[in-house]
């Protein structure tokens, strides 16, 4: 059974044309075909919805032409010139991207830095058929211990790299980097950005497998280590999930992995605090398309997601609203009935005392009423600091395809 929470940061799960979107560029044979079909007849102008409206699908578009090419789909001519245009785009975008990742891999192996590359850098040569059908806006280097990280960052100036005036908080920010390019580069010392999803990083590193990237003998995530980061980066980033990006690569790390270590999934997401959102979205690869997500695991899963102890469930709620543009009507939709819902509004209106107190370190009573009077105030600035870290998101990957022109 599903508990309310479950429910509810199903706000996280791509709605259902993008599922029929997702099934066309994942599927194949008829059953990829009847995924283009019905998307089809849902939107009005797949043009503009694909490739020049705010919902971030255009990063689908070269992944979604090899499958309809694969499952023989007729397409009409406009439409495949579109989508061939933004092949080529990528294709040099990925061009410059590759070689500018190769430099920063052969510099922090020549000095010997202990990192583990993350996201996209790490799975568009690991579980793609093609890199360029997986687009990377920036490069994410996990690094081990902080003296890792000085010699990382003392490594990137010359290579055409400054740091960028973003503010960087160990705890939630990466330090970020931006080449001359455009090209950001973010250095973590944590997975994930939510401080209460706490994965030792001594596991990762003992897990870590070695990969050639760019052509680069390179540390990555193991496949285990790498699905979970790929799914709680759905449920807390909303970059991720609005991309849809998680969904194609969840979905071919399992079907390149096909043997892989579910136990270390599970172990680690409870350990971690991470069942609730794991079994959100490891539940809609499973119902939705068909992943190979054992039953019992997903079962045991969601038993641990719904005896998430109260002060968990609403930091899991947290990272799964932020950004999550929940409006009436998808509030409505939202399974598991009037509970689920009022978990919700109940968490933007009033969180918690003990939630508040803990995330926040609130140690006086008394400090408690300032903070409700300071959260929309808060709520407002995040806003005001996601739609500038958009701006500069879209400026600079027009910035890096104008080299390639």
């Amino acid at each position: 059974m599903k508990s309310a929470l479950s429910h509810a940061l199903s706000v996280i799960l791509p709605a259902p044309e993008h599922t029929w979107l997702l099934r066309a560029c994942l599927y194949s044979g008829e059953s990829g075909r009847r995924g283009w079909d019905v998307y089809r007849t849902l939107v009005d102008d797949p043009v503009h919805t694909l490739l020049k409206s705010k919902q971030g699908l255009k990063t689908l578009v070269p992944l979604l032409l090899m499958a309809l090419r694969r499952n023989d789909v007729a397409v009409d001519a406009a439409l495949l010139t579109h989508f061939r245009t933004a092949y080529v785009r990528e294709e040099l975008r990925s061009n410059i991207y590759r070689r500018i990742l190769r430099d920063v891999l052969s510099a922090l192996n020549a000095h010997d830095v202990s990192y583990i590359v993350c996201k996209g850098a790490a799975l568009a040569d690991t579980v793609y058929a093609d890199p360029v059908l997986r687009h990377c806006h920036d490069i994410d280097i996990l690094l081990l211990t902080d003296d890792d990280l000085t010699r990382a960052a003392s490594l990137l100036p010359p290579m055409g790299y400054s740091r960028s005036g973003e503010a960087e908080d160990p705890e939630t920010r990466p330090a970020t980097w931006l080449h001359d390019s455009g090209l950001p580069l973010l250095l973590h010392r944590r997975l994930f950005r939510v401080p209460q999803y706490d994965v030792l990083l001594e596991n990762l590193w003992r897990r870590r497998r070695m990969q050639s990237i760019a052509g680069v003998p390179t540390h990555v995530l193991s496949p285990a280590d790498n699905l979970l980061h790929v799914c709680i980066q759905a449920a807390s980033c909303p970059g991720s999930r609005q991309s849809l990006r998680w969904v194609p690569d969840a979905w071919n790390l399992m079907a390149r992995h096909p043997n892989l270590d579910w136990q270390v999934v599970e172990e680690s997401a409870v350990q971690s605090h991470l069942a609730p959102p794991l079994s959100v979205t490891l539940g809609y690869l499973a119902e939705e398309l068909n992943a190979p997500v054992p039953p019992a695991i997903l079962d045991r899963l969601r038993n641990a997601a719904s005896q998430t102890d109260a002060i968990m469930g609403e930091t899991a709620l947290s990272a799964a609203l932020a950004g999550a543009r929940l409006d009436l009507k998808r509030l409505i939709r939202i399974g598991g009935g009037w509970r689920s819902r009022a978990l919700i509004i109940k968490w933007i209106v009033y969180p918690s005392p003990n939630y508040v107190r803990s995330v926040f370190r609130i140690d006086h009573s008394w400090l408690l009423p300032f903070y409700y009077v300071y959260r929309p105030l808060r709520f407002l600035a995040r806003l005001l600091r996601s739609l500038r870290k958009n701006r500069t998101d879209r400026q600079a990957r027009g910035d890096i395809v104008s080299l390639g022109k």
